[in-house]
């Protein structure tokens, strides 16, 4: 991530300010925040803007599912990806994780949950090995 420059703004900089500067400026910080991934021997790489690789399965228990699908919140979601990175890579990537930047915590989780998704089928429907209805299709 940039480093953060400690200069104050000018008024000037103030009066300046308008919609633009703020998408261009908001733009900028999703850019340092955001989180990459592969696929790899069926697990789930993510890689960090600071360079931390975290691991996760894409394979989950229906317990786990559950703890997931059924969060409420964002601190309750950020609580059960940390408990599947404990469980599923070590204590030492959770603890790491805590001292992310808020932002890439949250990217993480839902780009994680999306391609959860995306290998479950619910985006497109269906997964094309998932079973075929046991009704005869008729011509």
């Amino acid at each position: 991530m940039a480093k953060q420059q400690n200069t104050a703004p000018s008024i000037a900089e103030f009066e300046d300010w308008d919609e633009t500067r703020e998408a261009e400026a908001l733009a900028e910080v999703a850019n340092q925040v955001k989180v990459r991934h592969i696929i790899k021997n069926n697990e789930y790489w993510a890689l960090t803007p600071g360079g931390t690789v975290y691991k996760l399965p894409l394979y989950l228990s229906i317990a786990d599912f559950e703890a997931l699908s059924n969060t409420q919140t964002d601190t309750e979601s950020l609580e059960q990806v940390k408990r599947i990175l404990t469980v599923f890579a070590g204590d030492e990537q959770a603890e790491r994780l805590e001292h992310e930047p808020m932002q890439v915590a949250f990217n993480l989780i839902q780009d994680y949950g999306e391609t959860l998704a995306k290998s479950q089928g619910v985006e497109l429907g269906k997964s094309p090995t998932s079973a075929e209805s046991s009704t005869p299709m008729t011509e």
